[in-house]
C-alpha cells in the first residue's frame, strides 16, 4: 500500500477550477499528478490521509477564491458544487480518509521544532543579528527578491503538527509515507530526517517518476 500524506495547499487542488492557475503549464502539471494519485486510490494501491485539521482549511481556500477573487468560480452554483464535492471526498473515506491527532503528535513535535528553528532562518538568509526586528528583515529580504517576506522562514504549528503526524505513520505501518505539499518550507523541514520525517514531495516541481 502507498501512504500519501496530504495537506490543505493539496487538498485544494483537486478541487481547484481552471481559472485559479496561474498559468496553463501549472494547469496541466497539476492535472498529470492529480490522474496519477486518483488512479493509484482507484485501484486500491494508495490511502491518501488528510490531517482533519486541513479539511477546515480547505473549506477556508475555496471561500477565499470565491468571495475575494470573483473571477474563479464561474457562480455561486459552481463554488457550492465544488464545496459539496470535496465533503463527499471525505465523508466515510469515500477518497480522502480525515487523520485525527492524537498525544502521539504532539509529542512528536518535539523532532520537529528542534529541526525548524535551526535551518534556513530568516538571519541565514538576510545576514541579519538574531533580534533584529520584523520590518527590518522585511526589507532587507525584498531588497534581494521583492516577492520575498519573512513568513516564508516559519512554518506554523499546524505545518509542524503535519509532519509530526507523518513521523506516527511511519512508526505504524514501517512504510514511507508521502507527504504532499505546495508549502516550499513544510517541504524543505521534512526533508531534513529522511530516517524519521515523512517524505518530502514538493507539489510545484513534483514529477510522476517521483512518485511511488
Amino acid at each position: 500500500m502507498i501512504f500519501y500524506l496530504i495537506d490543505a495547499s493539496v487538498a485544494a487542488e483537486f478541487y481547484k477550477p481552471r481559472a485559479a492557475f496561474r498559468t496553463l503549464k501549472e494547469y496541466k502539471h497539476s492535472l498529470v499528478l492529480r490522474k496519477h494519485i486518483t488512479r493509484q486510490k482507484l485501484t486500491n494501491k494508495a490511502i491518501i490521509l488528510i490531517p482533519s485539521f486541513c479539511i477546515a482549511e480547505v473549506r477556508n481556500t475555496l471561500a477565499k477564491w470565491y468571495f475575494r477573487h470573483k473571477n474563479v468560480f464561474r457562480s455561486k452554483q459552481h463554488y457550492d458544487t465544488t464545496f459539496g464535492q470535496f465533503i463527499a471526498a471525505v465523508h466515510d473515506r469515500k477518497f480522502f480518509y480525515s487523520y485525527n491527532l492524537n498525544r502521539y503528535h504532539n509529542l512528536n513535535t518535539s523532532a520537529v521544532t528542534d529541526v525548524e528553528h535551526i535551518t534556513d532562518t530568516e538571519f541565514n538568509a538576510t545576514g541579519l543579528p538574531v533580534g533584529t526586528d520584523s520590518k527590518s528583515i522585511n526589507e532587507q529580504l525584498r531588497k534581494k527578491n521583492e516577492y520575498d517576506h519573512i513568513g516564508r522562514y516559519y512554518l506554523s504549528t499546524l505545518d509542524i503538527l503535519i509532519i509530526a503526524m507523518g513521523m506516527e505513520l511511519r512508526k505504524i505501518t514501517g512504510e514511507e509515507i508521502h507527504l504532499l505539499t505546495s508549502d516550499k518550507r513544510l517541504a524543505l523541514i521534512s526533508s531534513k530526517k529522511p530516517e524519521e520525517f515523512p517524505k518530502s514531495c514538493y507539489w510545484p516541481e513534483l514529477k510522476i517518476s517521483d512518485l511511488p
